[in-house]
């Protein structure tokens, strides 16, 4: 039977963050027909048993090992019944309605691939919400200009981007996983998320597909989600860096070629390598500088590595955006 919405959170050891956000859709989903499928990736904090005493009505998948972001999404989306299909973080939280309106939303865009709300963090401002597709000149202009003092959108532009909290809605080049809604027929055109991410840069690949695809990939104001993202995952844990400059690297072999790493490495090499050093010297709210610079300078040294292969943690509690 066919529902308004399904929603898929792929969980890993979160359980607390877990409940808060399953606690928070009724709320969210108000008018809706739901559905929602949680996907366990072996968690060892009671996560699963949590999702089966507390929330019943809802579905738990229990994947039998650590499957990473995309390959969770996927086990689920092939019991997915919905119009809309939403993935979602399990360190988010959902206001009121907030998904009825993203829905209703999406319902009146003709060529639409995916979108998201409005992110923000537990204050309600504005976070990570969209980006810009990877070119080499974003890392150039972290190294000439770190603290962003050059004026006009071509400078300030970066890979990630942060809206104003006045920003109307617009495309965007690619939308963050943490609370990314596909309509059915852009997901059975575009396809499941590439497996080969185990996280970071899944949701940039597939919207790379829906572009080359001709739909669109928009950012709406009209609907915001909390992302805790500070709370679900070590900050800039050594896993999580040297993830993400694998997962990096495989988005330019797969869709600019093999050819073109060389130069996002040199890029990178450069911009990590001042902002380390600035980390221990610039005046600017030195205690974050310093803290940050010790995973500058490992961000610096993994380009001079041909390949990168991190090694998962057991217990580390880890969420994919």
């Amino acid at each position: 039977m066919s529902v308004d919405l399904s929603i898929v959170i792929v969980s890993w050891n979160t359980r607390e963050l877990l409940r808060d956000c399953l606690a928070s859709l009724d709320g969210a989903c108000a008018s809706l027909d739901y559905e929602v499928f949680v996907v366990d990736n072996d968690s060892a904090d009671g996560s699963a048993e949590m999702v089966q005493e507390a929330f019943p009505q809802f579905t738990l998948i229990k994947s039998g090992g650590n499957l990473g972001f995309s390959k969770g999404n996927n086990l689920a989306f092939g019991q997915c019944g919905g119009d809309f299909i939403l993935m979602l973080n399990p360190d988010t939280l959902c206001p009121v309605e907030s998904l009825t309106t993203l829905v209703a939303w999406a319902q009146g865009q003709k060529n639409l691939g995916a979108v998201s709300p409005m992110l923000t963090d537990a204050q309600g401002q504005p976070t990570i919400t969209s980006g810009y597709f990877p070119a080499p000149h974003f890392h150039w202009l972290g190294f000439l200009d770190p603290l962003r003092k050059l004026p006009g959108p071509f400078f300030q532009r970066r890979i990630v981007n942060i809206p104003l909290a006045s920003e109307p809605s617009g495309q965007v080049d690619y939308i963050a996983g943490a609370c990314f809604l596909i309509p059915r027929p852009a997901l059975e055109k575009i396809g499941l998320l590439d497996e080969r991410f185990f996280m970071y840069f899944e949701e940039t690949d597939w919207c790379w597909r829906a572009h080359q695809a001709g739909l669109e990939i928009w950012y709406c104001a009209d609907a915001k989600v909390a992302h805790l993202e500070g709370r679900s995952a070590q900050k800039a844990s050594t896993f999580t860096t040297l993830q993400f400059q694998k997962s990096y690297r495989l988005f330019i072999e797969k869709n600019y070629g093999t050819s073109q790493v060389w130069k996002y490495r040199l890029a990178q090499f450069f911009e990590f390598s001042l902002k380390g050093m600035m980390g221990t010297i610039v005046p600017w709210n030195r205690l974050q500088n310093r803290s940050m610079a010790p995973t500058h300078f490992l961000r610096a040294r993994l380009q001079l590595k041909p390949t990168i292969d991190p090694a998962l943690p057991r217990t580390q509690v880890i969420s994919p955006e």
